[in-house]
């Protein structure tokens, strides 16, 4: 790959309250900040540009009364193969970027920043398509207007992650009263968010993503057996195999264990076709089991051989 241009765009960064009086911040709350204001970018850039261009965020320190100001200079390397010359998908430049962000003045009512302070933690309820690359966010009869883009950007954990870094953690420190982004010291914010208004930028839970399924035969070992219907049974696949709880979706099935047609001993063992459904969740990989069909079942109890033949 080889290196094509660098696009280059400032903010300034304000906290302020009475804590900052003294041109200083505490570093325990400073340092994770700007850190998040980094992945904040870098983040968006790799949502919305993939491997075509990487960002640098550098920090330099700047001061005014009753506030901690904060220099940020982002930088992006443009990295095209000769065929992303002609691709369908244009690098989005780093001004672009910003502005979406809401850390620039343009559009500053259309920005992620701007979708989530009005969203004030609350669900959306649809989404309307207006054309050309907009849309209309609905919570209840309230509404927003905004950009396909944005959207994207909002329903990423990283970025909600990294907005509460830079906006509502600061906020939760004692003397900070309002964080502000202008874009160049002396000019108009771009945004200003008040203490108050904190609780609107707490990052939600992270929605599992789901892997994908796949369906076996498999000989499963009845670890326990629930009786109640919606419980779980516990399975074993035995020989150091993994022992997990399953629902079991049988119900004739579970119909005759109820009519005692089919009566159940520990370590009692069945064929059956398994379901297994793999989601990445924000504890890591997990996976969930349905038993869909009971093949077989066979007892635990043990027989042996006795050597005898029968004659007719």
């Amino acid at each position: 790959m080889t290196e094509v241009a660098d696009n280059m765009m400032r903010f300034h960064l304000v906290y302020d309250g009475p804590a900052l009086e003294e041109h200083r911040m505490d570093v325990r709350a400073l340092a994770p900040a700007l850190m998040s204001v980094g992945d904040l970018v870098e983040r968006a850039n790799e949502i919305l540009n993939g491997d075509q261009a990487k960002v640098s965020v550098n920090v330099q320190a700047s001061f005014k009364t009753g506030s901690f100001g904060i220099d940020l200079d982002t930088a992006q390397t443009l990295w095209q193969r000769m065929q992303d010359i002609v691709s369908d998908n244009p690098v989005q430049t780093i001004a672009t970027i910003v502005t979406l962000l809401g850390l620039s003045a343009k559009d500053a009512a259309k920005s992620v920043v701007a979708v989530v302070r009005w969203m004030k933690g609350r669900a959306i309820t649809k989404i309307e398509p207006l054309g050309d690359g907009n849309v209309r966010l609905y919570i209840s009869d309230d509404y927003i207007d905004t950009e396909e883009r944005v959207i994207q950007l909002v329903k990423d954990y990283k970025i909600r992650k990294a907005l509460e870094g830079m906006i509502k953690d600061p906020l939760d420190q004692e003397g900070i009263d309002s964080v502000s982004v202008l874009p160049r010291k002396g000019s108009k914010p771009a945004l200003h968010i008040e203490r108050n208004e904190a609780s609107y930028f707490v990052a939600p839970p992270p929605e599992d993503e789901l892997l994908g399924e796949d369906t076996y035969e498999a000989n499963l070992q009845v670890v326990t057996v629930a009786f109640q219907d919606g419980n779980k049974w516990r399975f074993s696949e035995g020989g150091g195999g993994n022992a997990y709880f399953a629902n079991v979706l049988d119900q004739a099935f579970l119909k005759r264990v109820q009519l005692n047609q089919e009566q159940f001993a520990k370590e009692d063992i069945i064929r059956a076709k398994v379901r297994r459904i793999q989601r990445i969740t924000q504890q890591g990989l997990r996976s969930d089991y349905e038993i869909i069909e009971v093949l077989e079942h066979r007892s635990a109890s043990s027989q042996v051989q006795i050597g005898m033949q029968f004659k007719d």
